[in-house]
């Protein structure tokens, strides 16, 4: 009788392991990093069938100044799943980005093709500046892309341009779970994802109206810093439209001697010194950071459609 009541009381506990487990989600997962993945199937969104135009994916170099290609952070807070501080991934940052970008131009009706396929059209390759998650207080995430689009059979530049995600949440009183980290990082990749690929397919639409049976201008996409494109030259692109890509921000040329020191707008890490970036119309705060030097803050007026130039000589 006592045998069977302590076989009982086993079959109970593990009754409410299991269940405790299932209820904590990521906590049962197994290894001790981020699983990062896109679905296989079409987003709820996507396209209905292709466009004749094939892109490869030459690839991304990890730009990030960190230890290993498969950091992503660090943690001050207990994450279910994970233990010690450092957050890693199971791959490479850098296939995680290309992964999100495959999928997004997918949906969106573009044909991606291996990376060595000669008979694509265009080609897609940049550098992933950053890519992290940090856990303090809240989840922070900073993500910075730069992507460049050239034509195979002439290697000119189609399209080049940085996009920029700063965000953060408050994980709640019970907690972060592994999955839950991960699908943060992961949505947000996505907002990045899709702002480059809607930046793409408006560009590619204006100077190739032909692969879309249609004429278009080119769309400004908020959050996108183009770099250069070659609809300036298109006559299919309106000038209107043009005009209201120019004028809705303003340029920032940034420099200092000495070189590579990190610039920080109103509070946010944009890269290192020489910088030119795109921001939005009105006052900003620009601190410029470099070790054994003061921190130099100004603010600065950015104008409509203009280039403000800073040159900052830092002082020890």
């Amino acid at each position: 009788m006592l045998k069977v009541r302590s076989l009982i009381t086993v079959s109970l506990i593990s009754l409410v392991v299991s269940g405790c487990a299932n209820m904590l989600g990521s906590a049962t997962e197994q290894g001790n990093e981020l699983r990062i993945r896109e679905d296989a199937k079409p987003g709820a969104n996507a396209k209905q069938g292709k466009y004749p135009i094939t892109v490869r994916m030459a690839g991304y170099s990890d730009a990030r100044q960190v230890d290993s290609p498969r950091r992503l952070g660090t943690s001050n807070s207990r994450i279910l799943g994970l233990t010690g501080k450092d957050i890693m991934s199971d791959r490479d940052a850098t296939e995680v980005v290309a992964e999100s970008l495959k999928k997004r131009l997918g949906d969106a009706g573009l044909q991606i093709v291996a990376a060595d396929a000669a008979n694509a059209q265009f080609q897609l390759n940049g550098a992933v500046k950053e890519l992290s998650i940090d856990v303090k207080d809240r989840d922070y995430v900073n993500i910075a892309i730069e992507s460049t689009l050239t034509e195979v059979s002439s290697g000119k530049v189609i399209w080049s341009g940085l996009v920029v995600e700063r965000a953060d949440r408050y994980a709640g009183t019970s907690g972060n779970g592994k999955k839950d980290v991960a699908d943060f990082l992961k949505a947000k990749l996505g907002v990045v994802s899709n702002k480059t690929t809607e930046s793409i397919l408006s560009v590619l639409m204006a100077t190739r109206p032909s692969m879309f049976n249609m004429d278009v201008g080119i769309k400004p996409v908020q959050g996108v810093t183009i770099y250069s494109n070659t609809a300036g030259s298109a006559a299919v692109a309106p000038a209107s439209i043009q005009t209201e890509s120019v004028a809705a921000n303003g340029t920032l040329v940034i420099g200092s001697a000495p070189s590579r020191a990190k610039v920080y707008v109103d509070g946010v890490y944009f890269g290192l010194t020489p910088l030119r970036a795109e921001f939005s119309t009105g006052i900003h705060e620009v601190s410029i950071r470099l070790d054994g030097y003061q921190t130099s803050t100004e603010k600065v007026s950015v104008r409509k459609g203009d280039s403000t130039e800073m040159d900052i000589k830092l002082q020890r």
